[in-house]
């Protein structure tokens, strides 16, 4: 989720993403060790397209909010049992009402900006004005040239000089975003690889949408009639899909083929890289087949950003879009930001706004206000990601940290999605062959938290990695999770047993190779505690999703990515019982939930063989870091669910 790039038999079909299949290639080359380690630690950078006078862009105006501590703390209130406020949900004009700013203020904005050239949307919360115009005569009024634009100390200057806007106007604003991004010094690294097209995918015990459905208990929900009827779930998308893809899928998996049940919204965006748009993007099109699958009679809505690079202000704009329609009664995103030091540095080369992390709480709250059950995915680098410490050249500079938090897949106002390993045993073989992995025999007992650990065995004593060194990139694959030390430990989240304590093991050394018959560790930390809930999501035991390339039809498919618009269309069809108020934001009460003695989760405890490729579950707690409050049955989550 915050790797840049998927792990692909499919090159350069998106960014940012999460999920599809790994399958090592084995192209001969004279340093394989070298460039697979510089793929990983140093991958080239990407650097937004420069505008001329002439070319259409956008940015976003952030209008300041009426009690933002106020907004906050209604969002959860909203969403919490007992509190006199629980469920009373607001719209979005009720939301600018109590917390935006007021209709003459952005009208004045409206009449502002059209006398310079410059068309605006409002959105009905009347906190983002999203504004699109030439270049030039975005210049002329901000005092600045785009391909240089960088933050000041007055949030309305991106030049040397400040521009002269009425102060009335200038006082209503917190922030700008998206006037950075068209500056060469706003980058993002590239982490692809050559993956090879002929390789066999079939080691995968990829089932699919049954899989779900069977191992979470949602079958007695569909035999009550509970179906997603009536439902829309949003998709967050970076990119767009063939509809043909979905048809084929739905009609596979028995779901409504009705094609008007899908539908895609355009999202206002910055257009830092129009060659890496994507029409047919493997991540979009598995949360959409599997969101149509799992609530086999909801409506599904693709909110579609035409960039393949999630920036702030396209996530921004993405999630606004979908709340200020106010039809999706859940969501998915499987994108993130990246990590926090990029997105650090990014800030301090003063080319994104340094309060980008209280505008996405401020959005993604709005969603809670609503009543909106929000998902996002908590990424697929495990414990450890990646994070980006400088550049040097072209080339990003890249290291694991365990603080490399990712701020989209751990925000306080996401469920945030973690993943597991369903119970399997295979013996792998030990040939060469292209196409193959030879590991021997790999067990897995019983579900667990998800990392690849349980290849440890093929990799000691064995030369496996020096033999075949692209085996790397699989080396790390486990589920997001963590401490996201940059907010406080949520309410929601404080006093619950194993919140803030943590079990762990070093199973990864420095240089991405994993360590064996390490030590338990035991500590304590504090912050946003993520993932919240977890599902399959490793590639070895999961799903097929209908995506032709060549002359394959179906692609084994996998990662957190897959798991959250499941979740997402698991609130679609509870939500579509007769009578039931939307579900809302989960976190309010899925933490109340598993302390009680009828608990809906199934926590993995287990402190071996149980990873995320660093923490371990805690026995007798209800919560760990390495897959949240575990698993579901959500049929009892229905019952218990207020």
């Amino acid at each position: 989720m915050n790797r840049w790039v998927k792990r692909s038999i499919l090159v350069g079909v998106g960014f940012l993403s999460v999920g599809v299949s790994y399958q090592a290639a084995q192209a001969k080359d004279d340093n394989p060790i070298g460039d697979t380690y510089s793929a990983e630690t140093s991958p080239n950078l990407f650097k937004p397209t420069k505008v001329k006078a002439n070319t259409e862009t956008s940015f976003d105006i952030v209008l300041k909010p009426r009690g933002q501590q106020a907004m906050l703390q209604d969002a959860l209130d909203v969403n919490t049992p007992g509190n006199p406020n629980f469920k009373k949900f607001l719209t979005p004009s009720a939301i600018r009402d109590k917390y935006g700013q007021s209709t003459s203020v952005t009208n004045s904005w409206k009449s502002y900006l059209a006398k310079h050239h410059l068309k605006s949307f409002v959105y009905d919360n009347g906190l983002l004005i999203t504004v699109t115009g030439k270049v030039k005569y975005i210049d002329k009024t901000f005092k600045v040239d785009m391909n240089k634009a960088t933050y000041h100390s007055n949030p309305l200057q991106f030049g040397k000089h400040a521009p002269a806007i009425p102060s009335d106007l200038a006082n209503s604003v917190w922030t700008l975003l998206g006037m950075g991004t068209h500056n060469p010094k706003f980058v993002f690294p590239n982490a692809s690889s050559a993956i090879s097209k002929s390789v066999d995918n079939t080691y995968a015990f990829s089932g699919y949408t049954k899989q779900f459905v069977d191992h979470y208990n949602v079958q007695p929900l569909y035999d009550q009639g509970m179906t997603g009827k009536g439902q829309t779930v949003g998709i967050i998308g970076f990119g767009a899909i063939k509809k043909s893809n979905a048809y084929n899928f739905w009609k596979h998996e028995h779901a409504s083929t009705d094609m008007s049940r899908y539908t895609v919204k355009n999202v206002p965006s910055t257009m830092m890289a129009s060659n890496m748009v994507s029409k047919n993007d493997a991540e979009a099109t598995m949360d959409v087949e599997y969101a149509g699958s799992v609530a086999p009679q909801a409506n599904i809505r693709l909110y579609w950003s035409h960039n393949a690079i999630p920036t702030v202000m396209n996530m921004v704009n993405a999630y606004s879009t979908a709340f200020n329609e106010n039809r999706v009664s859940s969501i998915s995103s499987s994108w993130g930001l990246g990590s926090s030091s990029l997105l650090t540095m990014l800030k301090n080369r003063q080319v994104l706004s340094p309060d980008y992390l209280e505008v996405l709480d401020t959005i993604l709250a709005q969603g809670a206000l609503q009543g909106i059950s929000d998902f996002s995915a908590s990424g697929d680098y495990g414990s450890v990601p990646y994070q980006t410490t400088g550049v040097s050249g072209t080339h990003a500079l890249r290291d694991r940290s365990a603080n490399a938090v990712p701020p989209m897949e751990s925000n306080p106002w996401v469920t945030s999605v973690g993943g597991t390993t369903l119970p399997f045993s295979k013996n792998f073989g030990t040939s060469h062959n292209p196409g193959s992995l030879p590991f021997g025999k790999v067990s897995v007992a019983k579900e667990r938290s998800w990392g690849v650990d349980y290849l440890w065995p093929a990799f000691k004593n064995s030369g496996l990695l020096a033999q075949l060194p692209d085996l790397l990139s699989m080396t790390g694959a486990a589920g997001g999770g963590g401490f996201n030390k940059l907010v406080a430990t949520p309410q929601y989240q404080e006093g619950v047993p194993g919140v803030n304590t943590f079990n762990a093991r070093n199973y990864l050394s420095n240089l991405n190779q994993p360590m064996m018959d390490s030590d338990l560790l035991h500590g304590t930390s504090t912050g946003r505690n993520y993932p919240d809930v977890a599902a399959d999501a490793d590639e070895m035991t999961g799903y097929k999703i209908y995506y032709p390339v060549d002359t394959l039809k179906w692609v084994a498919s996998g990662g957190t990515s897959i798991a959250s618009p499941q979740m997402a269309a698991m609130a679609a069809v509870i939500n579509s019982q007769p009578g039931r108020q939307r579900m809302g934001f989960w976190n309010g009460q899925i933490y109340k939930l598993a302390q009680q003695s009828n608990s809906p989760f199934h926590p993995m405890n287990d402190t071996t063989d149980n990873s995320n490729l660093y923490y371990t579950g805690q026995p007798g707690t209800v919560y760990n870091q390495a897959s949240g409050l575990g698993t579901i049955n959500f049929a009892k989550l229905a019952q218990v669910y207020q």
